[in-house]
């Protein structure tokens, strides 16, 4: 009776050694692949920041700045000459009337498939 008693009680505190590792595990586990995916977004973020810092380093330029003068304000150096091309506007056009098609009746002709 002693000794089966004794059995019993070696069998619930292996049972609950046993569920107590196995939680440990699984937490271990489980932290284990939040930190590599820590380690990823880091890499990345590494990456992101070494982008922006040769963007900065590239804006602070006077090259930039130059580019950024000639688009922005039209300025040139000396001896150079400035073309300004006029926008571009598409307009679509019946070919046959030459008559400028109104946009309800574009969305008209797509949505119903007419040519």
């Amino acid at each position: 009776m002693k000794r089966n008693l004794l059995l019993i009680c070696a069998v619930v505190i292996s049972l609950i050694l046993a569920s107590n590792s196995f939680g440990k595990i699984m937490s271990l586990r489980t932290t284990s692949n939040e930190v590599q995916d820590q380690e990823k977004r880091l890499e990345q973020l590494k990456q992101e920041n070494d982008a922006l810092r040769r963007e900065y380093e590239y804006k602070k330029s006077e090259k930039f700045a130059e580019g950024e003068i000639r688009d922005k304000l039209g300025l040139a150096k000396e001896g150079e000459q400035v073309f300004v091309l006029p926008n571009k506007q598409t307009v679509e056009v019946d070919t046959v009337s030459k008559k400028v098609i109104p946009n309800w009746k574009k969305w008209r002709n797509l949505l119903l498939n007419k040519v």
